[in-house]
């Protein structure tokens, strides 16, 4: 059973997908923002020997694309394509949307690294998976035990275990607690 669930995780993912982006006039704050209220991703495509370019992606297909661990993205921008990855993301920290996204754009040779890199990712993250799952698997401890060994008293002294040891160090008692100064 767990060998199966390893080699279901080992198959071979896609780590490169195809997007197309709109070129951008407006910079700044303002239109970045009208730009996420139409649901589009304000973006900046770099690279070596070239001069930034200012798009906006997508929103739900950006997103799903950004998930990806080690992703390639073919980008098609006014009929001209190009090779990028994702340099840097910035997401919003309670909503679950991304707020921009610099892209760089890959030569030949850092494009056979990114997928040899994402391939072992998958190894990685499978052989991980087996470790969890084979720890579970062995694991006899059930929650009735758990909460024996953590149980803490209502005056909150570390009540003993089932085996009879401390389960944790005393606290502080009322008694020993400094007098408060304002009352008299």
């Amino acid at each position: 059973m767990i060998d199966g669930k390893v080699r279901l995780i080992m198959a071979k993912k896609e780590t490169v997908f195809s997007l197309s982006a709109q070129k951008r006039d407006n910079f700044g704050k303002g239109a970045s923002r009208r730009d996420r209220q139409n649901d589009r991703i304000p973006a900046v495509v770099y690279g070596k020997d070239q001069t930034p370019v200012h798009v906006s992606l997508d929103h739900h297909s950006a997103s799903l694309i950004l998930r990806v661990p080690y992703v390639t993205i073919n980008l098609e921008l006014d009929g001209q394509k190009f090779v990028v990855a994702p340099r840097e993301i910035q997401k919003d920290p309670i909503k679950p949307i991304y707020k921009h996204v610099d892209l760089v754009v890959l030569n030949e040779k850092e494009q056979k690294e990114r997928l040899a890199l994402a391939d072992r990712a998958d190894e990685i993250a499978a052989a991980a998976l087996k470790v969890r799952l084979e720890i579970a698997a062995k694991s006899k401890m059930d929650l009735g035990e758990v909460a024996a060994v953590v149980a803490v008293a209502a005056d909150g002294t570390a009540a003993p275990a089932a085996d009879g040891t401390a389960a944790a160090a005393p606290a502080a008692d009322a008694k020993d607690a400094p007098a408060d100064k304002d009352k008299k």
